[in-house]
């Protein structure tokens, strides 16, 4: 059984707010009755519950990550990032899987501020502010990573999605692929914004008008990529390159054009973006823009940390734009 502070106190023979503070290194304790109690808390292997002393000293050590889909293979590293970094100073991490979902990112949030954690870091899939932080104290840290929604004043660690898109599409007209499909989710309407204004510069600045009939949209899935695809091929329609929003959907779009007969790169150019670990695997090789993603959970967690320990009315906006990288493999 794990030992409390009672158990301590009728050890030491002294009572329990002597215990707490001798504990917590407060004042009112002589020195041999301090060294007593640390030396039988050692002893008994007492272990502080960081609620309770949250309860007191208005600081838990705890923080929360809220993501939007646990089960991509993007959030990992920038999860992984988060994690070291708030380990690292001593605090824990509460994740909260949403599963791209509006009201379940909105009660995640409400649940950790009544759990009483020291911030909150949020992937959004919210299109304005005002949808999520209403759901939170304003005293209460919040850090945006990977994305963010319209309107806020928060801080926020991003990637430059328009360069990304832009460099994505550059390279497919390098290639000399003039009819570039653009295929893509509205899960997350601040990235595909971001990335449909990089796919339209870059075909606007190589004097092309981009086709509406070549921009589809579903979900954030491979299984996605591939119906999308296929679904422009039942149209009678076959472009010569395609740019899909993440690298899921690209591998999607490439089984879809592999299995309608077509070949990738001959026939049609595939580039995908997040550069998650399965696209550089031998029988993938999936061209990609490349995010940073660790160090966006590190940069992100980094920010916190300066919040966490500032007062609220003195905490300052730090927002980090972070540059993707271009990655070419087979498909393209």
């Amino acid at each position: 059984m794990t030992p409390t502070i009672k158990d301590i106190a009728a050890r030491a023979g002294v009572s329990y707010a002597t215990v707490s503070r001798a504990l917590n290194g407060k004042y009112g304790v002589s020195q041999a009755t301090r060294d007593k109690v640390m030396a039988l808390a050692e002893e008994m292997g007492y272990s502080p519950n960081a609620i309770a002393q949250g309860l007191v000293n208005r600081a838990t050590k705890t923080v929360g990550l809220v993501i939007p889909d646990i089960t991509s293979p993007f959030f990992p590293r920038v999860a992984l990032g988060v994690e070291d970094t708030m380990m690292d100073a001593g605090f824990s991490v509460f994740l909260c899987n949403t599963n791209w979902d509006l009201e379940r990112e909105k009660n995640a949030l409400s649940q950790l501020a009544r759990k009483q954690v020291d911030g909150i870091l949020l992937s959004t899939i919210a299109g304005h502010a005002e949808e999520v932080e209403k759901q939170i104290s304003n005293i209460l840290p919040l850090v945006y990573l990977s994305s963010y929604p319209e309107g806020t004043e928060k801080s926020y660690v991003r990637l430059d999605n328009i360069k990304g898109a832009d460099m994505a599409v550059s390279h497919l007209l390098s290639r000399g692929r003039r009819r570039i499909a653009f295929i893509g989710s509205s899960q997350e309407p601040h990235s595909l914004e971001d990335r449909l204004v990089g796919y339209r510069k870059a075909l606007n600045r190589a004097g092309m008008t981009p086709s509406e009939d070549l921009i589809v949209l579903g979900e954030f899935q491979e299984q996605s990529g591939y119906m999308l695809i296929r679904e422009l091929f039942e149209r009678g329609i076959v472009p010569d390159g395609v740019f899909a929003e993440n690298d899921l959907i690209a591998m999607g779009v490439v089984q879809g054009i592999l299995d309608s007969g077509y070949r990738v790169p001959d026939d049609i150019s595939v580039i995908g973006f997040d550069d998650i670990p399965i696209t550089a695997h031998r029988e993938i090789q999936l061209s990609t823009i490349h995010q940073p993603k660790y160090r966006i959970g590190q940069y992100a967690a980094q920010i916190m940390l300066h919040q966490v320990n500032q007062e609220p009315d003195e905490r300052v906006i730090e927002r980090k734009t972070l540059q993707p990288e271009l990655i070419v493999r087979r498909s393209s």
